[in-house]
């Protein structure tokens, strides 16, 4: 169900936002296909155990090689997905602290990306699954935490960030803009920080392996959902601003008159090129 989520977002993506980045519709189609290639080795996994096997429970000993292959494809999602909002901060951040901020990201980022394959290529590799509980706790519970940490910094740098720009925005509209966008991101945080950190818990506790196994299963569409969902929010933000405040001009705190040009950059924040609109109304005072 989540995978045809996911697949439904997709297309409306790519019916509703032609205009978009060639960089950012490769993003959106890569997702979509490790996604597809996830479900299928789990498809393949679920039929050997379940179907070809069934009633062995020796089988069990022996870990098909889809079985991790999957999980494979939901870290290579996840890489993906938190690689695209890292780089949303970067274009958000001012010149003299976008790697301040950015590189402590991309580290946890680069991180679970390492834990991760790793336990997933030992497992495709050794078949044994005695193997499990030792890569356990060098391999899958710090890829786990490292998603964790990334995570709720990604979260938390986004809401500083878009929470300065509201602060200091002397248009109502773009201030309410903007707390649209902190809610988002907040929501967006939510539900994959909930499910990572049960994952975390369960991982850290070999006894519950079986429910690791499947919480790991949706990490990767949970992400995928994120990244479409922000990216397929966009037109409902830019209605609401449309239909609270028609006419395209307002007039800020102290009584002048301003044009809605930032508040169509801070729209499409989500964008690649929407982010460095922000960035070049920024040095004009307009954001």
């Amino acid at each position: 169900m989540i995978y045809g989520i996911t697949t439904l977002q997709t297309y409306a993506y790519y019916m509703h936002y032609t205009e978009d980045a060639l960089i950012l519709k490769l993003v959106v189609a890569a997702v979509w296909v490790l996604d597809t290639v996830h479900v299928s080795l789990m498809m393949h996994a679920l039929y050997y155990y379940q179907v070809i096997n069934y009633g062995v429970p020796t089988s069990f000993e022996y870990i098909i090689w889809t079985l991790p292959g999957s999980d494979l494809m939901n870290v290579f999602i996840v890489f993906a997905v938190q690689c695209f909002f890292a780089h949303q901060i970067y274009c958000l951040c001012r010149p003299r602290v976008k790697w301040w901020v950015t590189a402590p990201i991309m580290l946890f980022v680069l991180a679970q990306l390492g834990f991760g394959a790793e336990a997933d290529i030992i497992e495709m590799i050794y078949h044994d699954a005695s193997i499990v509980p030792r890569i356990m706790y060098y391999g899958v519970t710090p890829a786990v935490a490292t998603i964790t940490l990334a995570e709720v910094m990604i979260t938390v740098s986004l809401c500083v960030l878009l929470y300065g720009r509201g602060s200091n925005s002397a248009i109502a509209r773009t201030r309410r803009l903007l707390n649209t966008l902190i809610v988002y991101a907040i929501n967006r945080c939510l539900l994959t920080s909930v499910v990572v950190i049960v994952d975390l818990i369960t991982a850290v506790d070999i006894s519950v392996d079986t429910w690791s196994m499947g919480l790991s299963f949706i990490v990767g569409k949970l992400y995928a959902n994120s990244l479409m969902a922000s990216l397929n929010s966009r037109d409902t933000i830019h209605f609401q601003k449309l239909s609270k405040l028609p006419g395209g001009v307002e007039s800020s705190d102290d009584g002048t008159r301003r044009s809605d040009v930032s508040d169509a950059a801070v729209v499409h924040v989500t964008t690649v090129s929407a982010l460095n609109k922000v960035a070049a109304l920024r040095s004009e005072g307009e954001v």
